[in-house]
This record gives structure tokens, sequence and C-alpha cells, in this order.
């Protein structure tokens, strides 16, 4: 059986520490990309369904609550996302008022390598499957010699979507797309903007995330009733 890979976004975490419990989330079928800022982040949050969040704390602005709060509000495409809080001993005690004993864990950035093998196992069971993995072509709206280019999405959701690419365009950058969902003969289409590039550890751009602008000839609904198909409560109302 093919196992399901679930994606995840660090967040402020130092690079020391990421590369003990990157190698723990891979074992666990896990793709983690890494990214620095809070802003940066909070604009994938509010776009892209992402099934697993490490957070710094603390953060700087926006905050790990506020960070928080928006991933979990009605209309964000993360509300259902575990989420890893990783504290110093001395800023450990404020920060487990965050925790809610199911989809937020909390955790010391010194804890050892059994703490962190029990924490990822609870992150695991409770990360929701969000991924969803659907061929797209992208085309970057940028002049006349733009060129159509056939890749895959990470995850999608009603905001917007993760897609690799191995070469991204600039954040703000505008992209026509064409989702072909599985079984149907007529693409999604419509227009998206980069929000974000993601990285892996070691700071390399893995892929970009898309926010939608406008879509064509009712697309937005007919992925609206995809996604509830084949992820039931993974996406916004």
């Amino acid at each position: 059986m093919e196992k399901t890979i679930r994606n995840v976004l660090v967040v402020g975490v130092e690079p020391d520490f990421h590369r003990r419990f990157e190698p723990l989330l891979k074992r666990r079928h896990f793709d983690v990309d890494r990214v620095t800022e809070a802003g940066c982040a909070l604009a994938l949050v509010q776009a892209v369904a992402i099934d697993v969040l490490v957070l710094r704390y603390p953060l700087g602005n926006p905050s790990v609550e506020s960070l928080l709060q928006s991933i979990r509000s009605d209309e964000s495409p993360c509300r259902r996302s575990a989420v890893l809080v990783l504290a110093s001993p001395a800023d450990l005690k404020k920060a487990k008022k965050l925790a809610d004993g199911n989809k937020t864990q909390v955790l010391s950035s010194e804890a050892d390598y059994e703490a962190l093998q029990e924490t990822i196992a609870l992150l695991l069971r409770a990360a929701p499957r969000l991924s969803v993995r659907i061929t797209i072509r992208l085309e970057a709206l940028l002049g006349s010699d733009s060129t159509m280019v056939l890749t895959q999405t990470e995850n999608v959701s009603r905001g917007g979507m993760l897609v690799r690419v191995r070469k991204p365009q600039p954040v703000d950058a505008k992209l026509r797309f064409e989702l072909l969902l599985p079984e149907d003969t007529i693409p999604v289409k419509g227009t998206g903007e980069v929000v974000r590039h993601t990285r892996d550890w070691r700071g390399d751009v893995s892929g970009v995330g898309i926010r939608y602008a406008a879509f064509e000839d009712g697309g937005d609904q007919r992925l609206k009733e995809f996604l509830q198909e084949v992820a039931p409560g993974s996406t916004a109302q």
C-alpha cells in the first residue's frame, strides 16, 4: 500500500534543533519545509492546507498566540492541523498555556530524543490527512514568452495550494493554472498569486504557496465539491 506523505511547515526553529527532529519526521512519512519569519508562515496558513506546523516560541510579528488564532479560525484551511510549539526551558511554562491536549502540543527545545519520538508519535495520530495531489499546469503571467509547466500539487485547499516547482516564480508573481482533477476531462482553470516560497532545512527553494485570485466557468465550485469528497473537513466554508 502506498504511504500517505503529510506536509510539515517549520517556523522560526533554529537549524541545529531542526536537524534533530527532521529525520524523525522523514521516517514517519512527513515532507518538511522551513521558514524563518512568522509573517511568511501567516501568509501560507491563510492560503494552503498544511498537515503539521512546528512553531518556535516566542516568534516575532505575528506572535505564536496570534498565529495559532489564525490557524484555528473557522475559515483557515489549517484549522484541523496538528501543531507542535517548541520553547526554551525559560519560556516553557508560558508556552504550555497554548497546549490543548490534542492538536496543539508543547515541548522543550532541549527535550531528549525519547521525548521527541513520543511527541512526534502524538502529532502523527493528531495530524489529519490534508494532502491532495493533483496534476497541475502552471504558467507565469510575465509576457508572451511564458511557457506552461506540468507539475503536481502537494496539497490543495479552498484558499490556495502548495506546488512543487524546480524554478519558482517570485513572491507576488501572478500565475495562470489548470488543475486536472482525477476522472475529469475539463481542467479547473484560474489565476493565482505566489504568497511564499517553501524551503527545506538547507535553505533550498522546494516549492511555492499560491493563493487563488480568480476562477473561470464555475471552477471554484467544482474544486470545492472535489475537496469535500476526497478530504472531508479540510475545506474552508
